[in-house]
């Protein structure tokens, strides 16, 4: 069983692969104007970026051999990166590159492929790869720290039943799951124009929603977001913003009646879809001064991201809503959507877990209990009725 696993595993990677080399020229396309945006936002160590574009050009250019061996391709990655920077690679710019990488991956099969986003798992799967073989050596204890905090966090804001819960458990996870005191949970709207309040953790939930500024008030995070636009290329994925004294980045009225002092500003992003659609505002207490930890980044991006697509999905469930029949009294979370969908792609307990940053017993636990709501006796069963029902597509 557990080569036929690796063996399925091997294939999604080959997949991925395949998928990329049939639209190589749009991809390097899509990969140069995202690395000139770099460029000219000043963005440091853009030779990650071109380092890791270059490679996995190459890397496609081998899809012809029928020997393929994408785990002898990844280690050669990792060797070559020694070679060239003779350093390990920091996670949390490794981590922002791949993203950008990934994203633009994305972007490429969805404007050239309908239905693309059935093929979009393998993707993932094979960026997140990279990631793992890169980082696994040079910070194994470090990574594996970053990761269960993100399956901790991942694994709290699934609860989610509604918009309300789900801003709700966000907001607990950053200052519960990170050593952060308080979060403010915040969603911009008018194209990121204005960032309204929505939720507090050990903070007034009332005040926090009494807030709507503008975001040209808050000139570091505006400068972040004009620079992402400045090129007329978007790249919709920016790191944490670390501010040592909040009195020279934020409007006084906010400094005085939050005690603030050091803070970070998270974003909360959907990367497939790139959209920024809010922030997480997050310190260690009222007049606390503190330096960033860099380790902490990676996690932070994570959970940014986990937080943007669970909020899209409720954001954007009145937009549209599936046409039930006997499917009406079904009641099904995000996450269980999400999980029959990977399942209806033929994704095994294991693929799922790594794509969703969830244990496997946990996933486990969700299909019994989809299985239950369907009335199914299988796996299988699940995908078929759902399709019938109108639940995915």
């Amino acid at each position: 069983m557990s080569r036929s696993l690796n063996h399925h595993l091997d294939n999604l990677l080959k997949d991925a692969v395949k998928l990329l080399y049939q639209y190589q020229i749009d991809l390097n396309e899509e990969w140069r104007l995202m690395l000139q945006s770099l460029k000219n936002t000043k963005k440091k160590s853009t030779a990650v970026f071109e380092f890791i574009s270059e490679s996995l050009l190459k890397f496609f250019q081998l899809i012809n051999d029928e020997t393929l061996d994408i785990y002898r391709m990844l280690s050669e990655l990792q060797d070559d990166w020694y070679s060239h920077f003779g350093r390990n690679p920091e996670p949390e710019a490794l981590i922002f590159h791949l993203n950008l990488l990934e994203n633009a991956a994305h972007k490429v099969l969805k404007s050239r492929i309908v239905y693309s986003s059935k093929l979009h798992p393998s993707v993932h799967y094979l960026f997140s790869k990279i990631g793992e073989v890169m980082l696994f050596q040079s910070e194994k204890e470090t990574s594996s720290i970053w990761k269960d905090a993100v399956i901790l966090f991942n694994e709290w804001i699934i609860r989610s039943q509604n918009f309300q819960e789900s801003v709700e458990n966000i907001s607990f996870g950053f200052g519960y799951f990170l050593p952060f005191e308080r979060c403010a949970l915040f969603k911009f709207t008018n194209k990121e124009s204005v960032g309204v309040g929505l939720f507090g953790h050990h903070l007034d939930t009332n005040e926090i929603q009494a807030i709507a500024e503008k975001i040209s008030n808050i000139p570091v995070l505006n400068e972040s977001l004009v620079k992402l636009k400045s090129q007329g290329h978007e790249m919709k994925n920016f790191q944490p913003i670390y501010i040592p004294v909040a009195e020279n980045a934020l409007p006084g009225k906010y400094v005085e009646k939050f005690g603030l002092t050091s803070l970070m500003i998270v974003p909360i992003y959907v990367p497939e879809e790139g959209k920024i659609i809010g922030g997480v505002v997050l310190d260690k207490g009222p007049g606390k001064q503190f330096t960033v930890d860099t380790s902490l980044f990676p996690a932070l991006m994570k959970f940014g991201q986990s937080s943007g697509e669970l909020l899209s999905k409720f954001i954007g469930a009145d937009i549209k809503k599936p046409k039930y029949t006997e499917a009406d009294s079904i009641s099904l979370s995000p996450r269980e959507i999400e999980i029959i969908k990977l399942l209806a792609e033929g994704a095994s307990t294991a693929e799922a877990a790594l794509k969703l940053y969830l244990s496997e017993f946990t996933v486990r636990d969700y299909i019994s209990n989809i299985m239950k709501r369907l009335n199914a006796q299988n796996r299988t069963e699940v995908a078929v009725k759902a399709i019938r029902l109108g639940i995915i597509q």
